[in-house]
């Protein structure tokens, strides 16, 4: 029997040029890859940011994200990360 997987998308990393970000370029991405998931029958969005990058975690919340954990180590010694989950609707 094959596995279930979950439909989902995942993110791993978006950036904004410093000059652009507060245009609502960020969130007009997101919600096009939302859109795109959505039309593609996915259900969960999955994406990764740093913990100390307060502003990206806050961000992500602002778009429906909920923080799931935090992995130690994930990209190496010292690299921790946080992982996010957005379930569509």
């Amino acid at each position: 029997m094959a596995p279930i997987l979950p439909k989902l998308f995942f993110i791993h990393f978006v950036g904004i040029d410093p000059e652009s970000r507060g245009t609502g370029l960020g969130r007009a991405l997101y919600e096009r890859f939302f859109e795109e998931a959505r039309t593609n029958g996915r259900s969960v969005v999955r994406c990764v940011t740093s913990p100390v990058n307060q502003r990206s975690v806050a961000f992500h919340e602002s778009l429906g994200f909920e923080v799931e954990r935090v992995v130690e180590d994930y990209d190496g010694p010292g690299e921790d990360r946080v992982l996010l989950v957005k379930r569509l609707s």
